[in-house]
């Protein structure tokens, strides 16, 4: 079974960022909150996290 849902640890993994930019991320608007535990834990799609590792992929092999 494929995993849907990330936790912000998770995110920054895959995104190979801090758990504090994810939280800005989440405040800009870059990555959507897909849901929120009971306990107040943000999840967030693969899908979502995925498609934004390969836009900042893309925009920084355009840079070099």
């Amino acid at each position: 079974m494929d995993i849907i849902f990330l936790t912000a640890g998770d995110a920054s993994r895959v995104l190979g960022v801090t758990t504090a930019t994810i939280r800005l991320m989440v405040q800009r608007g870059t990555l959507p909150v897909a849901a929120v535990t009971v306990r107040g834990t943000r999840l967030f799609r693969r899908a979502d996290v995925e498609q934004l590792a390969r836009t900042r992929a893309e925009r920084n092999a355009s840079v070099a």
